[in-house]
């Protein structure tokens, strides 16, 4: 087995060790000033104190520095989603491209000897249902690629269209 992405680990571990503890006291903090500042506890704890102003009253300064300590409270929320919102995508990428295949036959523009799937399905019955104009693979039996052989002959076998003769051998 491979080993996992150096940069992704680390950050994983940087994560788990210091972001989510040190998220998790900050948000702590502002919720115990927030407290602080309604009146609520923090009567022993001389954390922050607000000093005198002349520019703004007691009040002003309590819903001044209430408005920072929630706006601060809501930035980490947000950063928090946002790097939740973008490991989610990642991770849905990495699957989308895991799930990615290279074609089987590669099919050049001057191959004319190559039988391709999608020229001989012109002209067969029930073609629009089941056909795909765009199938590069190469012709197998009918002139077809096995998956829309057999599509074409199910659509034959459910509309009561005689498939016996294309088992017969040749």
């Amino acid at each position: 087995m491979t080993q996992p992405n150096r940069d992704l680990y680390q950050a994983g571990a940087a994560l788990c060790d210091y972001v989510a503890t040190n998220l998790t006291k900050a948000l702590e903090h502002v919720q115990r000033e927030l407290s602080t500042l309604d009146g609520y506890g923090g009567g022993s704890d001389p954390g922050m104190k607000v000093t005198a102003s002349s520019e703004l009253t007691s009040v002003e300064r309590t819903a001044d520095a209430r408005w920072a300590m929630t706006d601060a409270r809501e930035q980490l929320r947000d950063l928090k989603a946002q790097v939740l919102v973008s490991i989610r995508e990642l991770n849905e990428y990495i699957n989308e491209v895991q799930r990615m295949r290279v074609p089987k036959v590669v099919v050049k523009p001057e191959d004319k000897k190559r039988d391709l799937c999608c020229s001989n399905q012109a002209g067969k019955e029930g073609v629009l249902e089941w056909g795909d104009p765009l199938c590069m693979m190469p012709g197998v039996k009918g002139g077809m690629c096995q998956a829309h052989y057999f599509r074409w002959y199910r659509h034959r076998a459910d509309k009561g269209i005689d498939v016996t003769k294309d088992h017969m051998p040749a």
